[in-house]
């Protein structure tokens, strides 16, 4: 069998309000943050939730 593509809504719900203020504090004439210590982290917890909301399931093994 193929491995799927999951996707987990939990992730889903907690990367939505992430990836908006990331888009409401970036400037994109001169692509910088207006936080940048903060909205660093905002995005590397939002790639975080991006992956674990698009990671392969796992195969089950019937024993």
């Amino acid at each position: 069998m193929k491995d799927k593509i999951g996707f987990n809504l939990v992730f889903a719900i907690l990367a939505f309000p992430i990836g908006l203020a990331l888009f409401k504090d970036i400037n994109f004439e001169t692509f910088t943050f207006k936080k940048p210590a903060l909205d660093t982290l905002y995005l590397i917890t939002f790639c975080a939730m991006i992956f674990f909301m698009l990671k392969k399931k796992e195969k089950k093994t019937d024993n």
